[in-house]
């Protein structure tokens, strides 16, 4: 590895996102970054998306080095894995193609990055923005469209949250490397194309971080405006979304669990105790009040499902995170 960063975007058709985010690099501050390439992960779209990137890279000057990757397998998680095994730098910077990160944002992340090796992955703040107005439900949902903070101020996201949204996220690389190591793989996707399937993966890396013995960090010094399409902010949409949270959210709760020092140790039958303990949880919401129950309702509901449709397959996931965690010799 050399010093310095990999900004890397993985886009799927996304010529109508990514003009602002390309401008957007080519303002960036970098005096201080030893070394810095741009890698795009075109991921089998079909609107002439890497003619469209290098044409608009070649008018803004070729600011820095980029490098077009072809990523026919469609997935986010595919494109994703692709640009991350290029990566040289000791640090590589996720910007989603409709993000537009601040002129400060490489340097600030880079200096905070270099001055605690401790962090596993970095992550800022998405600020909205739209051609159309935006919904009165948006603010409630705000982190899910990595529109909102992460902490409440800089440092290890821990309590609050455990995991930081992928959107402007930098990852170290050196941490990256002993998650894989170790064995790192998604258990749920998250994109294919522009459907939402889970939204899941930056969350479960942010955990194989965290098993790894590194923190995941947010900085309130990070903003980016990110340009959300108005299809995205539709009713039918925002529905997907709470769906995508709810189905990931066992998941979640199960690396919770073993970081936690819970779950240490093998148990048989593990998604039915599972399977009781949200039954419970769903009868007492019967007596909550306020506008969460819905919700809650509603996640309890998908999560039982998913512990039926997996059942088997939920405890092979578990005895297997279980050994990789005590494989890296942690918390024990």
């Amino acid at each position: 590895m050399i010093e310095g960063i990999t900004i890397v975007i993985c886009t799927f058709n996304g010529t109508q996102n990514l003009t602002k985010t390309l401008e957007g690099l080519s303002k960036l501050v970098r005096d201080s970054i030893p070394n810095l390439e741009f890698i795009l992960v075109d991921n089998a779209s079909t609107d002439d998306t890497a003619s469209f990137v290098q044409e608009k890279w070649d008018q803004l000057g070729n600011p820095f080095e980029l490098k077009i990757i072809q990523e026919p397998k469609a997935g986010k998680i595919n494109a994703q894995n692709t640009g991350l095994k290029s990566i040289k730098t000791d640090y590589v910077l996720i910007c989603d193609d409709d993000n537009e990160l601040m002129p400060d944002y490489l340097e600030n992340g880079y200096k905070l990055l270099k001055s605690n090796p401790i962090i596993g992955a970095l992550g800022g703040r998405g600020v909205v923005n739209s051609t159309v107005e935006i919904p009165d439900w948006f603010e409630s949902m705000a982190y899910m469209y990595a529109c909102a903070p992460q902490a409440k101020k800089t440092g290890d996201v821990r309590p609050e949250r455990n995991v930081i949204y992928g959107a402007g996220m930098f990852i170290n690389m050196n941490a990256y490397q002993k998650a894989m190591y170790a064995g790192f793989k998604v258990l749920l996707p998250s994109r294919i194309g522009k459907s939402v399937v889970t939204g899941a993966e930056d969350g479960e890396l942010c955990w194989w971080l965290r098993f790894a013995g590194y923190e995941i960090w947010y900085s309130e010094n990070l903003i980016f405006n990110h340009h959300i399409q108005p299809g995205r902010l539709t009713e039918e949409y925002r529905i997907k979304l709470l769906t995508m949270f709810r189905v990931g959210f066992p998941v979640g709760k199960l690396y919770l669990r073993i970081f936690s020092g819970e779950l240490r140790h093998p148990i048989r039958f593990f998604w039915f105790k599972e399977f009781c303990y949200t039954l419970i949880d769903f009868f007492k919401l019967l007596f909550m009040r306020g506008k969460q129950k819905r919700f809650e309702f509603k996640r309890s509901l998908s999560q039982m499902a998913y512990l039926l449709k997996v059942r088997g397959e939920y405890d092979s996931t578990y005895h297997e995170l279980l050994e990789k965690y005590n494989n890296l010799n942690l918390g024990e």
